[in-house]
Order: structure tokens, then sequence, then C-alpha cells
């Protein structure tokens, strides 16, 4: 839980981005959000675009809040929309609908 650990931001930083290169989806949001509370909104935007296209639920949610605020443009949205809904079509199978109605996962 990191209790008693001196936070290290920027070594937490370096392993989002790492992670997000390997096409890891949280670290994408994660990395989004850093940058967009650091005032970089537009790379906060691109992140979470990316992140979105990958099927993440949640940044295609802030997404659509930051377009209601006026961070996010129009197209972006209907791009992470367009790319969610892909991603999202892409990873349905049988078996994966099983597996959600599992007890173990519920």
């Amino acid at each position: 839980n990191g209790d008693g650990v001196e936070q290290d931001v920027a070594r937490g930083v370096s392993f989002y981005k790492k992670a997000a290169m390997l096409g890891n989806s949280t670290a994408r949001h994660n990395l989004g959000c850093y940058e967009f509370e650091r005032g970089r909104y537009d790379r906060g935007v691109r992140h979470l675009l990316i992140s979105a296209k990958m099927g993440s639920e949640r940044s295609l949610a802030n997404i659509k809040e930051l377009f209601k605020a006026g961070f996010a443009k129009k197209t972006q949205y209907a791009e992470a929309l367009e790319g969610f809904r892909d991603a999202s079509a892409e990873m349905k199978s049988p078996d994966r609908e099983e597996a959600r109605t599992h007890p173990l996962f519920n």
C-alpha cells in the first residue's frame, strides 16, 4: 500500500510509459490522467484516446467528460467512441461471455 515508503513519481511515470509502449491500456489511461493533472491537456487527451481505442471504458468516459468540459474536440470523442466499439467487437467471443458469467469472476 506504500505506507512508509517515499514516493518517486518520476520512476512511477517511467514504468507507466514502458507499460504503455508494451500495450497496457491501464498504464496509457494513467499517463493521460497524469498529463492532464499537470495542465498538458492535449497530451492527456491523446493518451486517453489511445487507451479508449484499446477498449478502456474509463478512458472513453473520461474523454466524454473532457469533451463536455471543452478540453477534447468532438472529432476526438467520435474517434474514441468508434475505436472503443471496434476494440469491444474484436474482443467478443462465446468463451469470454461465458467466463464473464462464471461465479469466480463476479
